[in-house]
């Protein structure tokens, strides 16, 4: 499940932060299962779960953000597959990367003041 250069490609999405939050998600708006993110950037987050996605499947994606009253909800494309049996990365669980497809420009905004807000600062 590990995409053709097998590097995992939503690493160059600018500030990451670690964040568990429920996440649904599926293939069609027909086939919803719920999972939770590991960590989470403007351009996409890891998503820990056992269901099979291939890499470059078209995924839905909602979740809310903490102190948001409106959910986002959004396309998404696997980019990157964490196989429990051959990991591409051993410190993440099975699971995702996925990239965000087509946010609304205040669901961006809303999405870096979150990352803003929960990054964790260097205190040396």
């Amino acid at each position: 499940m590990k995409s053709n250069d097998d590097m995992p490609a939503t690493e160059c999405s600018g500030k990451r932060i670690k964040s568990e939050m429920c996440v649904y998600y599926g293939p069609s708006q027909q086939t919803i299962l719920s999972g939770f993110s590991v960590d989470f950037s403007t351009g996409g987050l890891f998503l820990k779960t056992d269901f099979p996605l291939n890499v470059d499947e078209n995924i839905t994606l909602i979740f809310s953000l903490p102190d948001q009253e409106k959910s986002v909800s959004c396309k998404a494309r696997v980019t990157w597959g964490n196989d429990d049996k051959d990991p591409c990365k051993s410190e993440l669980p099975p699971g995702v990367g996925v990239q965000f497809v087509d946010l609304s420009s205040e669901e961006l905004m809303s999405i870096s003041r979150f990352i803003e807000k929960y990054e964790i600062k260097a205190t040396w």
